[in-house]
């Protein structure tokens, strides 16, 4: 199994995160590494990407995801969030997640219609497709 990746897709304004697999523990210890991105920009917003369509380990209590994802979603500079999977369980244990804390949230199927959306969304971002 590939390791879970958290690094800049566009310098100090886009984070892209790809997951294979998370645990609890994993899914905090990556949204800490999305965070300390995040609060490196000196931007107001940050968007992060989400590559989901290759998860296939995930918790499924949702107090633990809510927990775990706290930190960002509560942080001021959380732009849009921006899912691409295909599995429905993790759509509707992100939807939950999102709507909890009134996240800017948006799921796609590919990548190319998500890298689309923040596009259209952003129009200080560089050509992302």
């Amino acid at each position: 199994m590939a390791e879970n990746t958290v690094k800049w897709l566009v310098e100090k304004q886009v984070v892209i995160v790809k997951a294979y697999e998370w645990d609890a523990q994993g899914l905090a210890d990556d949204i800490l590494r999305v965070n300390q991105l995040v609060n490196q920009s000196n931007l107001p917003l940050v968007h992060t990407l989400w590559d989901f369509n290759d998860l296939e380990k995930y918790p499924g209590n949702l107090n633990d995801i809510r927990k775990s994802v706290q930190p960002l979603f509560s942080n001021e500079r959380c732009g849009w969030v921006v899912t691409v999977m295909q599995n429905q369980m993790v759509a509707f244990l992100s939807q939950a997640a999102t709507s909890m804390f009134g996240v800017r949230y948006r799921t796609f199927k590919t990548m190319n219609e998500a890298l689309s959306f923040l596009q259209g969304r952003d129009s200080t971002l560089p050509p992302l497709s």
